[in-house]
């Protein structure tokens, strides 16, 4: 992230950020990025450098908590939504930035959505890569009903990882396996159903399969230099505090603020928002967009696909960079 400020901030709840900034040329807005699990601010190393930046875009960039340079902590309660959308808003008011875009991949969309529906008013855009914008809701989180929800409307669950990620040892048997993890999510949409949407399949792949790290993996992941980074970060830092992101969802820690949002009428999305969808995601199919839409609440979507797997920026950083920028140029 050579070409980016590097700064740091301590926000109200007591969490210490490492983020990354560039200002904004004038009349053009800034875009607050938020990447997901297990990934960094380094994520947006192509499209801040070659696409964002490059045309005058101002970004900020954060390691969200749990992740690369910032705090780690071990208290779930950390890991709530509506704490962690506190935390970025005070990062935004550190940098003296009225309103930006938020844009958003795998856990990084539902900071993002979050962001939205609890502080609309500093948010003029929305960008989620992958992952949809997730609505507030009424209900506590309960595994069985999405489950059989997925299999109604797509065929099949893409939840069974959630089982291991929340377990009270799953961080364990990832420490004891990075090298399994890496094959295991940079594979491609096959690999990561085969192992993410079925029962036991994810700790199965961990403990019996790929022993020597060499299963195929996509071309950007193939590099020694991408694999030496992810492996030697995640064997630094460990899982442990990025399961804790899943501990917070199922546990339903902000289900009194996406009530309070509902109440002050916060359910449709006012703003302009891209999806952009990859089509061999199996943990995001792109039909997702079409229940929110038809309910309603994506009266400004601009809908857009790319023919890739789960890390879509990646895997086609032009395709996503120039999409982007697009939009925004036409947009903002």
């Amino acid at each position: 992230m050579n070409h980016l400020q590097q700064k740091s901030h301590q926000a109200p709840s007591g969490v210490k950020y490492n983020y990354y900034t560039s200002a904004a040329q004038p009349s053009k807005p800034t875009i607050l990025l938020c990447h997901g699990c297990p990934d960094s601010s380094a994520l947006w190393t192509d499209l801040t450098r070659n696409h964002l930046v490059a045309h005058g875009f101002g970004v900020v960039v954060p390691d969200l908590i749990g992740y690369g340079l910032s705090d780690k902590p071990h208290d779930v309660k950390c890991y709530a939504m509506d704490r962690i959308s506190t935390d970025l808003i005070s990062i935004l008011d550190a940098e003296d930035l009225t309103q930006v875009l938020t844009l958003g991949h795998d856990f990084g969309a539902l900071v993002s959505s979050k962001l939205l529906t609890y502080h609309p008013e500093r948010i003029s855009g929305l960008i989620t890569l992958g992952t949809t914008h997730v609505p507030p809701s009424r209900e506590r989180f309960e595994f069985d009903k999405i489950r059989e929800m997925q299999e109604r409307v797509q065929g099949y669950c893409s939840g069974w990882y959630f089982p291991l990620f929340t377990s009270d040892t799953g961080y364990e048997v990832m420490d004891a396996h990075v090298d399994r993890m890496f094959t295991a999510l940079h594979g491609g949409g096959e690999r990561m159903k085969e192992v993410c949407c079925y029962p036991d399949a994810f700790e199965k792949w961990l403990k019996d399969g790929g022993s020597d790290g060499t299963e195929t993996v996509l071309p950007y992941a193939a590099s020694d230099e991408f694999r030496k980074q992810w492996i030697g970060r995640l064997e630094r830092d460990g899982f442990r505090a990025p399961m804790l992101w899943y501990k917070a969802v199922v546990s339903s820690l902000t289900l009194q603020s996406d009530r309070n949002a509902l109440e002050a009428g916060n359910l449709v999305v006012r703003a302009p928002y891209l999806f952009i969808a990859a089509l061999k995601d199996p943990l995001a199919p792109a039909v997702a967009i079409e229940g929110l839409k038809a309910h309603g609440l994506l009266p400004d979507v601009t809908v857009k696909q790319v023919d890739a797997s789960h890390w879509l920026m990646l895997e086609k950083p032009q395709e996503i960079g120039e999409a982007i920028v697009g939009w925004l140029m036409e947009r903002f």
